[in-house]
């Protein structure tokens, strides 16, 4: 049957020939909102240790870390070709020389066919511009910016310490270079209306970004977000309210975007709630079940 979005899977098959898998990678990054030059706290919602590769060990070289995991992914899945995903904090928020020592390490390991990059939209300094427009030349390079949400409010809510427009105004410097790119959205927010949220659909569509990762809001242990909701002050969505909204976002995005993920989990020992998000493939049917009830797709409602 055909899909009713269009996957992430598929696209990199029609760019590779092959199915190609992401290994995770920790470049030791830190953040602007957490070293000082923006905050100190970081956003609400974003404990660093939830990202992290299950396999990791703190000190291992980046050589190190992708000889483990990829042993591991082809041990699983007799996998061949990888792309080498640094996600840990912003990795792009750094001095150029450091970073492109760490992408350079990454891009020359065997089986590595590209480099996926994680950041903020206010960390991608002329410097580091020019950087990734060297290494998109030669190499299969995807920047993912943050842009979780397109509602300035839900922003400072949350912490985020930028605006919409400075999502705008990321993706317009990368796009003139000719990077490809990718949006992070989070569905759920407290306090986000439906419409807010169906604006971060228009905000994703105005960027012209290659892809999209959608998320549920999930509470992680050590975050201020935690606090709010053991202080009762809100209560995550259910896992059909999440699959609901998500078609809702779905059906207004433009059907050519990659859809990079439909959900997103902390492991369960940092997950306080909701339950049913460390269960991604009852997530993802979820979404997809929501699809196949309305008879709807990706796009339905895209106005261009």
């Amino acid at each position: 049957m055909e899909s009713r979005y269009r996957d992430l899977n598929g696209y990199l098959r029609a760019t590779f020939g092959e199915k190609v898998y992401k290994v995770g990678l920790v470049g030791g990054f830190t953040c602007p909102n957490r070293d000082g030059a923006l905050g100190t706290g970081g956003c609400n919602f974003c404990n660093p240790e939830s990202s992290r590769p299950l396999n990791h060990i703190p000190g291992m070289s980046i050589t190190s870390q992708l000889e483990a995991g990829i042993a591991y992914m082809r041990r699983r899945h007799r996998a061949g070709s990888f792309l080498a995903y640094f996600q840990d904090c912003t990795t792009t928020y750094g001095h150029p020389e450091t970073l492109e020592a760490l992408y350079r390490e990454a891009l020359a390991f065997p089986g590595i066919v590209g480099l996926c990059l994680c950041t903020r939209p206010d960390s991608l300094h002329r410097p580091v511009l020019e950087l990734l427009e060297t290494l998109s030349k030669t190499h299969f390079l995807w920047v993912e910016i943050g842009v979780q949400s397109g509602s300035n409010e839900t922003l400072s809510r949350m912490n985020r310490r930028h605006t919409a427009a400075t999502a705008l105004h990321a993706f317009r410097e990368l796009h003139r270079r000719g990077i490809r790119t990718g949006a992070h959205i989070i569905l759920g927010f407290p306090g986000e209306t439906r419409d807010e949220a169906m604006g971060t659909a228009e905000l994703v569509n105005e960027t012209w970004t290659m892809g999209v990762k959608i998320q549920n809001l999930h509470v992680v242990r050590g975050t201020p977000l935690e606090k709010s909701y053991l202080a009762g002050e809100f209560s995550p969505l259910a896992i059909d309210e999440y699959a609901a909204l998500a078609v809702d976002f779905l059906e207004r995005l433009n059907p050519e975007t990659v859809i990079l993920r439909l959900t997103g989990e902390a492991p369960a020992h940092l997950t306080v709630a909701p339950e049913w998000s460390v269960n991604k493939m009852a997530v993802l049917g979820a979404v997809r079940g929501e699809l196949a009830r309305r008879n709807t797709f990706q796009g339905r409602l895209y106005k261009g």
